[in-house]
Formats: structure tokens, C-alpha cells, sequence
């Protein structure tokens, strides 16, 4: 069921002229990047120079390890079903391994990220733009 209204065959603006509805569109290779990127600034931080009985300590592992993983978890799922739904490319039963580990360690997205690249090496549509 579309909630877009009829529009004249030449309008450019129509819905002949944007995609279909799709659930999982977004800028997930940006979130990805963000998330892995702040997770491995805080985790190196906490590891190098922050104790766990200090309230700095106890707030950047609780940044890393329960605001930033699941971003990044939540990032690489989202990019993977929005590949599959626009027929890119489907991973398969990797996006979950690579959701599962991206839990413990977010820069496993760049290996996600590798692989994803591997699958469609020449597609142009494959970093978020739309068919």
C-alpha cells in the first residue's frame, strides 16, 4: 500500500521518479564509521588511561561498550538489509556474524565493509545512493 498520491506521468517529482518505499534506506556506512571510530577512541583511552573505580572510567566503558557496539551492531544489520532489499548484494548469514562480532569489537565494520565491497566491486549504487 503506497501513502503517495497520484501524480501526472510528467511530473519529475511523481512517484515514478523516486524509489520505491523501502524499509532499511539510511546512512549506515556513516553511523558504521562513527560508531567504530568513537568506540576505538574511548576503548584505547579507557584502556591506556582511565581506571575502572573512577566515574570517568565507569562512564566511557559504559559509552563504548553499551552506546557505541550496538550502534555500530545495529549499523552493519541495517546496511546489510538495505543491500539485500535494493538486490545489491546479500550477505547472507555473514551480516549476522559480522553483527555478532561487531558487538564485542565495532572495527570489525571495516571488514564487514571489505567483504561488502568484494560482493559488488563496480556497483556505484552500493555506497547509499539510490537506484
Amino acid at each position: 500500500m503506497s501513502t503517495h498520491a497520484a501524480a501526472p506521468a510528467d511530473d519529475p517529482d511523481g512517484p515514478a521518479a523516486e524509489p520505491a518505499d523501502r524499509r532499511f534506506d539510511g546512512p549506515w556506512l556513516l553511523v558504521l564509521a562513527v560508531a567504530a571510530g568513537g568506540w576505538t577512541v574511548l576503548y584505547a583511552l579507557d584502556w591506556a588511561l582511565l581506571s575502572a573505580g573512577t566515574p570517568v572510567g565507569a562512564a566511557v566503558a559504559f559509552a563504548h561498550g553499551y552506546l557505541l557496539a550496538p550502534l555500530a551492531t545495529a549499523a552493519v544489520l541495517l546496511d546489510a538489509l538495505s543491500l539485500d532489499e535494493r538486490g545489491v548484494a546479500d550477505l547472507g548469514l555473514f551480516k549476522w556474524l559480522y553483527a555478532l562480532a561487531s558487538l564485542v569489537a565495532p572495527p570489525i565494520g571495516a571488514v564487514y565493509y571489505a567483504h561488502r565491497e568484494w560482493l559488488k566491486p563496480g556497483d556505484p549504487d552500493l555506497l547509499g545512493g539510490a537506484p
